[in-house]
């Protein structure tokens, strides 16, 4: 807010320019103008600015306020600083020369850590050099879990302090002595005594996958989001063959910027320090295995006109990524522009809306089908490319007569991103959807860990949804089915403690006691949306939970739990193969 005002302050900016000084500045990766717009929206309703002549100017009364205000500015990232790594301690450089790539393929998945306390201000270190020290001598488990409980006040159940525990464990902070005792690793007490964060961050990259291989991921281009690097996170850990949950790939962050190593940008956008670059060259890392093909198998959705959504894709061991890196360039390839306009049907068409390419003077760019049977319409697609990532003063004139040509009334105008005049025209026209590619992309590449039925895709379709509403839909859709998969773990977790109590008999938890230990972990959830979740495990397909009146208890453990919710996937894949084949074979039989 304050930045824009002094950008300001030497003479009028258009929203583009003010976008461009956003992004090249300031590391903001906004794909439209419209968080520019609400902030001058806000400074012109205060009386900050005045919008006149297709520009923002900055008022007197404008200036009198930015002379009072700091103005903030991203820290350099120290690119073409030299930086001298401190000495390591010896037990953490035995550690590091152990590194082969046997070991590196061997270490732990980090895929459920939980560090107690607070992330900030140094808050993740400060927690793990008191669980750390605490187990200097030696701890119990009864011990541990007392400890955790008495110094963090949200770390009160048994289940979240075995969890914060077993996280120190796949850290390499504690190991154990007997049967029921714990005590600190030599690079550990190492790390404690030197109070040298790189020594922790060394320890932590020789025990878990995915962790100094994080710094390389953030220099790449495009710097990926949160979400990204949890997508990219199975390519570097081989024994798991899936991704990491963004909870996993956040307190990696969290521990990498504790350490100094990273820097944050926004929610979910990071940067590498120049520290980090020193950092991850002193150290031996994993390679991200982007070697495995992927051919379409007989189960391959087809869209209605026979063609598999993966033709002409060159596919890696996520055919969602490959559609949307697809998209993404395709965007940019103002050279050929059939190329998006045959990626956005196949994008459409991976999301469940079938459809095909048109193309051609005089015709739409393609259409897709939205909805089921009677209730489905036909949406007209469009599709602009640009070099610079900005489709400037491209007419839509025309467009009702293609969209009345195949019987649509919603036409889908989707490219990289427009100039702010077009973007109006498009916006004020009720029959226009106006989709980036950037958001599109992103919806398909989540499809596969977060995939959204129809009705939870229509706001991406909706033409009375600007592009931030668009964009907040489908975040919160996003959101919603993550809290939905985190809260179903917590409750057989909650219940397989319970059952593993020995004061308690049967393990049963009536529906109050189950929600008090949600409370207890930070879960703010009605009973409503509980209730459901434990039908859900109870049901004859998951089978994990057991149900008598109003209690509840687990019948099978964390990771038979997982199995089957897994096998439901696998079962599905079956059965579309089999259908294929058995509709290959009618098909073949009536030739």
């Amino acid at each position: 807010m304050g930045e824009a005002m002094a950008a300001l302050a030497s003479g009028p900016r258009t929203h583009e320019q003010l976008l461009a000084l956003a992004s090249e500045e300031f590391d903001l990766r906004w794909d439209t103008t419209a968080p520019v717009r609400d902030r001058t929206s806000w400074l012109a309703v205060t009386g900050m600015v005045e919008l006149f002549d297709r520009q923002i100017h900055l008022t007197e009364a404008g200036r009198s306020v930015l002379a009072t205000i700091v103005l903030g500015r991203p820290d350099s990232d120290g690119t073409d600083t030299a930086v001298q790594l401190p000495p390591t301690a010896k037990a953490v450089a035995h550690l590091i020369e152990q590194l082969d790539e046997d070991a590196l393929r061997e270490r732990a998945d980090g895929a459920n850590l939980y560090v107690p306390g607070t992330s900030a201000n140094g808050g993740t270190l400060d927690a793990l050099q008191v669980l750390t020290e605490a187990a200097i001598h030696s701890i119990t488990d009864a011990e541990f879990v007392r400890f955790v409980q008495g110094t963090f006040p949200k770390a009160q159940t048994v289940a979240t302090a075995r969890t914060a525990k077993d996280t120190l464990k796949a850290l390499g902070l504690i190991q154990r002595t007997s049967s029921e005792s714990w005590a600190v690793t030599p690079a550990a007490l190492a790390w404690v005594e030197s109070g040298e964060p790189l020594d922790l961050a060394r320890t932590v990259h020789a025990a878990i996958g995915f962790f100094g291989e994080v710094l390389g991921e953030l220099d790449k281009p495009g710097r990926p989001t949160t979400g990204a690097l949890a997508e990219r996170s199975a390519r570097y850990l081989p024994n798991r063959g899936k991704p990491l949950h963004r909870s996993a790939v956040n307190t990696r962050l969290n521990l990498l910027e504790a350490c100094g190593l990273v820097t944050r940008l926004s929610q979910t956008a990071y940067r590498t320090t120049a520290l980090g670059r020193a950092f991850k060259e002193s150290l031996p890392c994993s390679l991200a295995d982007d070697t495995t093909s992927r051919t379409p198998a007989d189960g391959d959705a087809v869209n209605q006109h026979g063609a598999s959504p993966f033709d002409n894709i060159q596919h890696s061991n996520s055919p969602g990524s490959d559609i949307a890196a697809e998209l993404e360039s395709a965007a940019r390839d103002s050279a050929n522009p059939k190329r998006l306009e045959k990626a956005a049907v196949v994008a459409l068409g991976y999301l469940g809306m079938p459809g095909k390419h048109v193309g051609g003077n005089g015709a739409v760019d393609g259409h897709v089908r939205f909805g089921v049977g009677a209730d489905s319409q036909i949406l007209a697609i469009e599709a602009k490319t640009s070099a610079t990532g900005r489709v400037v003063d491209q007419s839509l004139f025309g467009l009702a007569e293609h969209r009345a040509e195949i019987g649509a009334h919603v036409h889908l105008l989707i490219g990289p991103g427009f100039e702010r005049r077009m973007l109006k025209e498009a916006n004020d026209d009720p029959a226009i959807a106006v989709i980036s590619t950037g958001l599109l992309a992103e919806v398909v590449r989540r499809q596969e860990q977060t995939p959204l039925t129809l009705t939870q895709l229509a706001p991406l379709v909706d033409p009375a949804l600007h592009a931030a509403q668009r964009e907040d839909a489908m975040h919160g859709y996003w959101e919603a089915q993550e809290i939905r998969g985190q809260l179903e773990y917590a409750l057989v977790d909650i219940l397989n403690v319970e059952a593993e109590d020995p004061l308690e008999e049967g393990g049963w938890l009536d529906l109050t006691s189950v929600r008090r230990e949600l409370r207890t972990r930070g879960y703010r959830v009605g009973e409503e949306a509980v209730v459901e979740t434990l039908e859900f495990l109870a049901s004859a397909r998951i089978g994990v939970l057991q149900r008598s009146e109003q209690r509840y208890r687990c019948t099978a453990s964390i990771h038979t739990a997982g199995q089957r919710i897994r096998a439901l996937g696998h079962q599905w894949v079956a059965a579309a193969v089999l259908h294929q084949r058995m509709r290959s074979g009618d098909e073949a039989a009536q030739a």
